[in-house]
Formats: structure tokens, sequence, C-alpha cells
């Protein structure tokens, strides 16, 4: 009888342990749900995230709010934000999140395998040229990870367009977000063999007047070439019969032999090395440099998928730089 007793106190101690833990993985599990809504400011934007519908997430909130009784999100057809509580909540969430984070990390294992979708907006050129050869790499490492790339000349916005990380050069004006500089590069002027075979070598600053010049259109990026003559520095404005909002047409258009472009040294290196494009008027080339940045969500306790990318890619640009690479791997606070 008493051998039956134990038996029972065992099975039923395991019960109970399940039931416990079965709770607070539940509690966590809505935790992760609030934080990601939080920041997305979307139930679809989450759910992308977790991989699962809108509906699910949403009622996930409102089995949370429902136990906490409290509207944690006021919710229009256009517009998902915290109310009060909702921002209070926040804040608890987060350190709980934090710390279940820190002390994984402490163990040296998170226990969780990295998994999802990512969404990466970036510039068509940096894509093809410094991207695409590690990605690969990259998913082998985390096979349960796709990736979306959503390419655009200019950053996009990230919540309006469900952006998880994003590349980004030069000025980052979003101060919600953290900016970590992985590379620097600079921009100088190229063409093709044919092109300056054809139509010769300019020698000197002025004689950009004599030559089609391959620009960017306003708006898009600085269509004034700023050029060093000298101890002068100054932007100089040239024409051409091409103008474009995208840097890989305009390094298509080089590469053709239709004129002279003033690129990026990261995106033209390889056609440098292959003869492709040859670099002209080094000698006036501007001594200023732009900063390369992966830009995210600047809360601490980030998704497993973004902080395995985010390792990535600076263990990836940390290693030696290719030429027209000055490599930092500095995080910024965005300015």
């Amino acid at each position: 009888m008493c051998g039956d007793r134990n038996n029972r106190s065992d099975l039923f101690d395991a019960r109970t342990i399940g039931c416990i833990e079965s709770a607070v993985n539940d509690r966590i599990q809505e935790l992760d749900v609030f934080l990601r809504v939080a920041d997305a400011s979307s139930f679809s934007a989450a759910a992308r995230g977790l991989d699962c519908s809108p509906s699910t997430v949403s009622k996930r909130i409102q089995r949370l709010e429902d136990r906490l009784r409290v509207r944690l999100f006021h919710r229009t057809s256009r517009v998902l934000r915290l109310t009060r509580e909702g921002e209070k909540f926040l804040a608890g969430a987060h350190r709980v999140i934090e710390a279940i984070d820190e002390a994984e990390t402490g163990l040296g294992q998170s226990g969780f395998e990295a998994s999802g979708v990512l969404r990466i907006n970036c510039a068509l050129l940096l894509a093809q040229h410094q991207l695409s050869p590690l990605i690969p790499e990259f998913l082998e490492r985390h096979p349960a990870m796709r990736l979306e790339f959503v390419l655009s000349a200019a950053p996009l916005e990230p919540v309006e367009n469900q952006i998880d990380v994003s590349f980004q050069s030069g000025s980052i004006p979003d101060s919600s977000r953290v900016a970590r500089r992985i590379a620097t590069t600079r921009w100088g002027m190229c063409a093709a063999p044919a092109y300056l075979a054809r139509h010769g070598t300019p020698r000197t600053v002025e004689d950009l007047r004599h030559h089609n010049c391959l620009n960017f259109l306003p708006g898009s990026f600085p269509n004034h070439w700023p050029l060093r003559d000298g101890a002068e520095l100054a932007a100089h404005e040239i024409k051409g019969n091409i103008g474009s909002n995208s840097s890989e047409l305009l390094r298509s258009f080089a590469v053709a032999g239709v004129g002279i472009a003033r690129l990026s040294d990261m995106h033209v290196d390889s056609d440098i090395r292959a003869g492709r494009l040859v670099r002209v008027l080094e000698a006036f080339r501007a001594d200023t440099e732009a900063p390369l940045y992966v830009v995210y969500a600047s809360r601490r306790n980030l998704s497993l998928r973004v902080k395995a990318f985010l390792d990535f890619i600076v263990e990836k640009f940390g290693a030696p730089p290719a030429a027209g690479q000055a490599i930092s791997s500095t995080t910024l606070p965005v300015t």
C-alpha cells in the first residue's frame, strides 16, 4: 500500500511538474508573440517571423489580454499601436525575455535553432556582388531558415515592408533602430576599355566635359561628382545621355562601353579585376569614404534568426577585406 502511495505521489509530482512547465512555456511564448507584434506594429509581420497565420497571432494576443484583463493594443483597420497598459507591459516583457536570453547565453547554448523567414532589404549590386556568394554557407549553417531579399535603390520603411534587416550606406535617419558599421568603401570613376579606345582616356577634370558620363537621377544618389583638383575639392556637374536610380544599371552600361560611371569600389571591384572596367582619373578621386551599415531593430531581445544573420555578416565582413573595402565592425547608434 505504501508503495502504491509512493507511486501515486511520483505520478502526481510528474504531472504537476509537466503542468507547470507547460504553463511557463506558454507564458514565455505569449511574451515572445507580444514583443514581435509590438516591434512590428503588425499581426501579419509578426506572423511571418513566427511562420504562422496572422489569425493565430491575433488569438494569442487576445488570450494574453484576457488573462491580464487589460487591452494591450489599440486596433483599427489601418493602425495597430500599444495602449498605455501595453507600453508598461512592454518594459516588463523585455526584462523577462532578456533575462532568459542572458541565462541561456551564459550556459553557452540557446537550446533552440534559428528558423523562420528573414526579410532583407538592400540594393541589387550589394546583393549580387557581396551577399550572394555568402548566402549558401549561411543556409547550410541554418537549414531551417528562409531568406527573402527585397531589393530597392533606396532603403524601405521597415515596419510597413516587414523588413527584419537592411543594408544602408551614408547617413541613417531612423533613430529607433541600431546601425552596425560593417565596411567602408570609396567611390571612383571607371569605364570599359572599348569606350576608352574609341573616345580616349580623360586626363583632367576638364576632360570629362567631352565624355559621356553615366549618372544617377536627382534624388536617388548624389548626381554631382566630387573631384579633387590639387588641394581643392569641388562637386562637378557632369553630362551624359544615360541616367538611372539603379547603380547596377549604370554599371551594366559602363561595362557595355556606353560611357564613364562613378560607382562604389565595392560594387565594381570584380569588374576591375576581370578587366571589364578600368579606373580613370584616380589622381582626382575624392578621399571621402561611404560607410556601409547593417540596420535592425533596437531592442536587445532580437529573434534567433536575426541574431544568427547579424553574427554571420559581422564574421564575414570582418574577414580580411577585398580590394576597395576598409572593414570596420563597430556597433554605432543611429544618428
